[in-house]
């Protein structure tokens, strides 16, 4: 099993979220994962929801059997990436136990949704939509969770994004920048690490 080592790019990440999430107590919804992967993010936010801010249900989508194939706009280097970075919903729920998570506070607050992003955001229950977390490396990825879920996402919501301005993911900026042109909302980065996101208005 993959154990959680605390560093500092966690610690950086963690005050990122922690200051969105504060930021959120006064907008309802509840918090969604695209792109679970190892579960790092959902370990984050559930023991900010449980101790630092208001108490949120998490939801996480992912195949849980890797990521889908990249396509041209991801460039050449990761072409080879099919089926990368694979981990069970057992394998997650196993992480977020042994870092301390109780077993009923992951019952209880804790959803996954399994499969590919094009079968399962469109049947998304239209609850709203506090924050957003977008994990998805890959163009067509960042295309299908923006399209289906920003709709739900609450007036003074944010979207977070792991990949946009990374070099090695050229694919994600290129969604993000396509979907934001002629939006008033525009990514901004985070004060705590080089990470962005957007505030819906």
């Amino acid at each position: 099993m993959w154990h959680y080592e605390m560093n500092i790019t966690f610690t950086r990440r963690l005050f990122h979220f922690q200051q969105m999430l504060a930021e959120l107590d006064d907008v309802e919804g509840r918090i969604v994962e695209c792109g679970v992967g190892a579960g790092r993010s959902i370990f984050a936010f559930s023991m900010i929801c449980q101790h630092l801010s208001r108490s949120r249900k998490i939801f996480g989508f992912d195949t849980f059997q890797g990521i889908p194939p990249p396509t041209a706009e991801d460039g050449d280097e990761n072409s080879h990436k099919t089926g990368w970075w694979c981990h069970s919903i057992d394998n997650v729920v196993e992480l977020l136990k042994y870092n301390g998570l109780a077993a009923e506070f992951i019952d209880d607050m804790v959803s996954f949704v399994p499969g590919r992003f094009d079968e399962t955001l469109p049947r998304y229950d239209g609850e709203p939509i506090a924050l957003l977390h977008l994990d998805v490396d890959f163009y067509q990825s960042y295309v299908d969770a923006l399209d289906n879920l920003w709709p739900f996402v609450a007036v003074g919501g944010k979207v977070a994004f792991d990949e946009y301005k990374k070099p090695q993911f050229p694919g994600a900026t290129k969604a993000v920048d396509e979907f934001f042109q002629g939006r008033s909302e525009k990514p901004v980065k985070s004060a705590y690490t080089n990470l962005y996101y957007v505030t819906k208005t």
